[in-house]
């Protein structure tokens, strides 16, 4: 698993499920740098709510550097690059998109019976790193 690469603390504030790692949504910025700094390449990711009996994934509220960064690049330079464009594009999403509006739309049985701030705790965005 390439996230293992990351620091320990970064880890330690994510959650695994299904082999897959989801972090706060703040926590993104941290982990989009922490990937940088273990030189692994930033994919990106998307929203999720997960809760103890059930994931709701909001595929569509996304960042994906492949849609801004050519794979064929040097691997060093893909590292900088998607992290660049990762940091950008997460920006523009947190601050253009309402997440949580997203998740009780999207999911309305499951999630519209939560305030905001359970629903808060139910939001994690799922992030994968590669080493190639």
């Amino acid at each position: 698993m390439k996230e293992s690469r990351l620091p320990a603390e970064i880890l330690a504030k994510g959650s695994l499920r299904g082999g897959e790692y989801a972090w706060r949504v703040d926590d993104i910025p941290a982990v989009i740098g922490a990937a940088r700094e273990a030189d692994l390449v930033n994919i990106g990711g998307q929203l999720q709510f997960r809760g103890p009996e059930f994931t709701c994934e909001c595929y569509w509220v996304e960042v994906g550097t492949y849609k801004a960064v050519p794979s064929d690049l040097p691997f060093k330079v893909r590292v900088d690059r998607t992290a660049e464009a990762a940091s950008g594009a997460f920006e523009t999403l947190s601050r253009e998109v309402d997440l949580l509006a997203e998740g009780r739309n999207a999911f309305p049985n499951v999630l519209g019976s939560y305030d905001d701030e359970a629903l808060r705790d139910l939001m994690w965005f799922a992030w994968y790193v590669s080493s190639e």
